[in-house]
């Protein structure tokens, strides 16, 4: 899983924490199985494009802390949670179409290395298609 209890209660609190485990009849249970479920839904994204489970980061940790909230509060979520929940799931679309990575320590495929090659600076003798100064075009400067 990407995210721990622990990690809940550090991301809504404590009292938020006890409140959605006495939504449920299983309390703790329903936590777990909440972030499980997450964890899931977002191995399902990242699959794609990484070999799953990741190792788990502050990012990876909160996406599953907001989509085990949502799961944890079913159709009472309020608009903080469902909003939330949305930004999470555009932000796992991001990563599945390759537009956000999650790590960088997986290397560019050949077709992303094109994509991201960056033409390397003409000089300046290359480009210039003009005479090269000479002491009349000095001459003419002002001097400093």
């Amino acid at each position: 899983m990407y995210a721990s209890r622990e990690d809940m209660i550090e991301s809504f609190g404590e009292r938020e924490v006890l409140r959605l485990e006495s939504m449920h009849t299983d309390g703790v249970q329903s936590l777990n199985r909440a972030l499980a479920d997450a964890s899931e839904r977002m191995n399902s994204y990242l699959s794609g494009r990484y070999g799953i489970p990741l190792v788990k980061t502050g990012q990876l940790k909160l996406c599953c802390c907001n989509i085990a909230r949502y799961f944890l509060y079913f159709e009472k979520a309020t608009d903080e949670v469902k909003e939330r929940y949305k930004d999470e799931i555009r932000w796992l679309e991001g990563v599945a179409s390759g537009k956000i990575r999650v790590t960088f320590n997986e290397p560019l495929t050949a077709e992303e290395s094109q994509k991201a090659y960056i033409l390397p600076a003409t000089g300046v003798g290359d480009s210039y298609k003009g005479k090269v100064f000479g002491d009349d075009v000095f001459a003419t400067m002002p001097t400093v």
